[in-house]
């Protein structure tokens, strides 16, 4: 066994806590960049053995989640702001899976969650859900339940990219979608 593989815990491409130095943040330097070889990086093996966009998919199937936030705000035109999201959660020890997510996706960030003790990443942007997270779930679409949930989540960002949200029945039709 190498060097570096006697780090390694039973978790793949997880270090010992006590190694682990880096904090999470979106700033933080990939566990997956070549500087750090002690971590194992499912993306170094062949691109022939891997099929990362569907894997992405099922790995959402299971720990993603789409949502949609409605906040009481005084400046909003009716009173309330609309914030849909995507975000995967996972233990902090298996977050290079998260990594090699906001790589694909490029957008997002990782951040802490303090309630469950995770790590998340999250796309919050209407953009980077309307040109990147929707269009990879139409082309690679969730096996579960959870489709049905992607296809409302679409249904409503597209709504409010055509700015339904800003009249009270579009706003009501989105309200009912949600819940």
């Amino acid at each position: 066994m190498g060097r570096a593989a006697s780090k390694l815990d039973n978790t793949v491409g997880s270090l010992p806590a006590k190694s682990r130095n880096d904090p999470v943040t979106t700033e933080a330097k990939s566990r997956n960049s070549a500087e750090n070889s002690a971590y194992y990086t499912p993306t170094a093996l062949p691109k022939s053995s891997r099929n990362i966009p569907e894997y992405i998919s099922g790995y959402v199937d299971g720990e993603g989640c789409f949502t949609v936030t409605f906040n009481m705000k005084d400046k909003a035109l009716l009173g309330w702001e609309l914030r849909p999201s995507f975000s995967v959660s996972q233990n902090e020890d298996r977050r290079q899976v998260l990594d090699i997510i906001q790589k694909y996706f490029g957008c997002g960030y990782i951040r802490r969650d303090y309630a469950d003790k995770t790590v998340k990443f999250e796309v919050r942007d209407h953009d980077d859900l309307m040109h990147r997270i929707i269009p990879h779930f139409g082309r690679f679409p969730l096996l579960s339940f959870k489709q049905r949930d992607f296809e409302l989540f679409r249904m409503i960002c597209l709504k409010i990219n055509q700015d339904f949200h800003l009249t009270r029945n579009g706003f009501l039709e989105i309200l009912d979608l949600t819940y």
